[in-house]
């Protein structure tokens, strides 16, 4: 059954399918916290690894994102205390991303690849979505103790907003508390040292690969 369950995800079949055999996981002796960190994780794993290598697509990821979300929810809805606690353990070890288009800017489509390609390589995404204040990237990543914080910028006019995250961190005095990466069409590795980030990506694929680095553990 675990292994009709990965599969499943690994495929892409609707969530409506994955949640399904999740509720005939949950009717059987099965720990559902092994299915979610073994089973679950690894099927997401290898759903990005066949996005980095070019045979998944947007339109996977979003359909494995559905179906490990409507999975979750089934496995974990009658979890006793102990096991919450345990996945609650997990999610806190795991590193954190806050992700958002800058301020001004109502383009996502590279955000939310990158957001699904992190959540499938199991880091702990907080979405901000679109037209995102300096302020609240801030707030949220001193909020949820972020590792890091991901710009995003697709217009040349936005571009300067993620400069203005940056001072504000400086201006609280906690910048080094937390890696800052930009990403976006009018964005480069030059613009990026320019205004003191950490890094740059050009796409969802190497934003992975750059927080692996910079996180190797």
């Amino acid at each position: 059954m675990t292994k009709k369950f990965r599969e499943a995800i690994i495929n892409c079949e609707e969530a409506s399918v994955v949640k399904d055999i999740a509720q005939e996981l949950a009717k059987t002796k099965v720990n559902p916290i092994d299915v979610i960190q073994n089973d679950l994780v690894l099927a997401m794993k290898e759903v990005g690894d066949r996005f980095e290598r070019g045979e998944y697509f947007l339109t996977h990821l979003m359909l494995a994102g559905e179906a490990m979300e409507a999975a979750t929810d089934v496995l974990t809805r009658n979890l006793k205390e102990e096991g919450r606690k345990t996945l609650e353990n997990a999610a806190r070890k795991a590193r954190k991303v806050v992700i958002g288009t800058v301020k001004g800017d109502i383009h996502d489509i590279g955000k939310n690849m990158v957001a699904l390609l992190l959540r499938a390589n199991s880091y702990n995404v907080f979405d901000l979505g679109k037209d995102v204040n300096p302020k609240n990237f801030v707030d949220e990543a001193e909020k949820v103790k972020a590792d890091v914080i991901a710009l995003s910028a697709l217009l040349t006019v936005t571009r300067p907003f993620q400069a203005d995250v940056i001072n504000l961190l400086k201006e609280r005095g906690i910048r080094e508390r937390f890696k800052v990466l930009v990403g976006g069409g009018p964005t480069t590795a030059d613009w990026a040292e320019s205004i003191g980030a950490d890094g740059w990506a050009a796409d969802a694929s190497e934003t992975v690969k750059l927080i692996k680095r910079l996180f190797p553990d």
